[in-house]
């Protein structure tokens, strides 16, 4: 069975609660990570809290979205490449929105392996019709 694309474009359109600022554009991401892509996700959410043993909530929320759109997107508008990776972005909404879509990409990804599964085993299991 062949793996879905592993990629998944979508457009984005949002108004950031605390600036009011418009953030539009298509974003291209992985739907999965490989073990290399799972590994710079770890590398990065470390250093982003920067090995704190106790850290609060916000702080492990902000690092796993914003470590995650690193590691997964692979194309974005220009206001995103300038953010250093959302870094410089005061909208936390945006990146929140930002991170469900990548995810939704994710789900369709998996939604669209195991509609592949579940039409590969139907085909298998289905009798043949040979002449006697």
């Amino acid at each position: 069975m062949d793996l879905p694309k592993n990629e998944r474009t979508f457009e984005v359109s949002e108004t950031g609660a605390t600036t009011g600022k418009s953030y539009e554009g298509k974003f291209t991401v992985k739907c999965i990570l490989n073990m290399f892509d799972k590994r710079q996700l770890e590398m990065e959410k470390t250093r982003l809290m920067a090995d704190y043993s106790n850290p609060t909530d916000g702080l492990s929320g902000i690092a796993f979205i914003l470590a995650n759109l690193r590691v997964r997107v692979i194309d974005s508008p220009e206001w995103w490449k300038q953010s250093a990776g959302g870094d410089d972005i005061y909208d936390e909404d945006v990146l929140v929105k930002l991170y469900d879509k990548a995810m939704e990409a994710e789900k369709e990804w998996r939604d669209e392996l195991k509609g592949k599964a579940e039409g590969n085993s139907k085909t298998e299991s289905e009798p043949t019709n040979s002449p006697s």
